[in-house]
């Protein structure tokens, strides 16, 4: 008799988890916003991301004795005065109602995606979801493959409706000129041979600087170029692309070492495409001065030439986008918030209650 109470009760559990799963459909709308519509999966993929966001925001307010702990609970943190899980969950459909905002726009506009950008999305989607783990982070979580590359696709149509306004061909075109102004003001660009001592002794370290002290005398006299001497000092063989480049329709920088760096107190979104090594000593740098300078704590030398930003055309052209978010983003993000607060939102509770931020898996769980 107990044996059949056990079966009956397993069947009745299966029946119950049939039931369940038959109710959250595979496409199950979660959030409508006018007549766009997404699926569970894809606020789902929001949710992850603001749930990275905000453990990033977490980890940079700890202290140093909780950042050596291992028994801090993150969800009893608090970010922006609310809790961890609020703070999620209300980023989380922030985000989705913008992405709404933006297809919305573009359609309201006719806006067209280029297809050309479409299909470079898709092939990072794929390296990203592949090659540098993606999936172990979206996967777990019920995110697959298809909704990620859609979910980077919607991305698109932030930057094609920033175009139309800001663009070269915009409604509001920035100018050329205020470009080049927020490209020189904001950033420099250098030449860099870094040197970073390991288990050197004295007499080797005291080598290596005469090394370098004699590159800087030959760079200064003319006798070498910064590619002879990054070559030399890395016992590599010269090497020029030149025959290359003119058969390509790529744009490339005259100078292959140069890098451009900005001040570590430089306020952006974009800042950490850059570095911020040496920042203050090139500023103050002359174009073409050269430099040695010393690394902290004897820990090695860096060889620097300052080189002229606006002095080639690859800088203002490769970084011509970032460069017109930065004039024009506090315009644009203060006019996509108040087009967000006029859109009719249908969150769906069922589809959405369901997920909890505490059960959100890490990449590889």
């Amino acid at each position: 008799m107990n044996a059949l109470k056990r079966i009956c009760a397993a069947m009745m559990a299966l029946l119950l988890l049939g039931s369940f799963c038959a109710c959250h459909k595979k496409d199950e709308i979660a959030v409508t916003v006018e007549d766009e519509t997404f699926t569970s999966a894809t606020y789902m993929y929001y949710l992850i991301n603001a749930n990275q966001e905000a453990m990033s925001k977490v980890q940079e307010d700890l202290t140093e004795e909780e950042q050596a702990s291992e028994d801090v609970d993150v969800y009893k943190k608090k970010i922006d005065g609310k809790s961890f899980e609020t703070w999620v969950k209300d980023t989380a459909l922030e985000n989705l109602k913008k992405s709404a905002a933006y297809i919305l726009l573009c359609k309201k506009n006719k806006i067209e995606l280029d297809e050309e950008k479409v299909s470079q999305t898709d092939v990072y989607a794929e390296y990203y979801w592949s090659s540098y783990g993606y999936s172990t982070l979206f996967e777990p979580n019920g995110v697959y493959e298809e909704t990620y590359k859609k979910c980077l696709k919607n991305t698109l149509y932030a930057d094609a409706y920033f175009d139309s306004i800001y663009g070269e061909e915009g409604s509001k075109a920035i100018a050329a000129d205020t470009l080049k102004k927020q490209l020189s003001e904001n950033f420099v660009l250098a030449d860099k041979l870094d040197v970073t001592f390991s288990e050197e002794t004295d007499e080797e370290k005291a080598e290596i600087k005469k090394k370098l002290e004699g590159y800087v005398k030959a760079l200064k006299a003319g006798s070498k170029t910064f590619e002879q001497v990054y070559h030399e000092y890395n016992g590599e063989e010269g090497h020029t692309d030149e025959a290359e480049s003119s058969d390509s329709e790529e744009l490339k920088p005259k100078d292959e070492h140069a890098e451009l760096i900005v001040s570590a107190d430089w306020e952006s979104d974009y800042k950490s495409s850059f570095s911020t090594d040496y920042y203050d000593i090139v500023k103050k740098m002359a174009k073409n001065e050269v430099k040695l300078q010393e690394k902290e704590d004897d820990a090695g030398y860096v060889l620097l030439v300052k080189k002229d930003v606006l002095g080639d055309e690859y800088y203002l052209k490769n970084y011509d986008s970032i460069l017109r978010h930065i004039v024009a983003d506090e315009e644009f993000n203060k006019e996509i918030d108040e087009y967000v607060k006029t859109l009719k939102v249908d969150v769906n509770s069922y589809a959405v209650n369901r997920f909890k931020v505490k059960e959100l898996k890490s990449a590889g769980e």
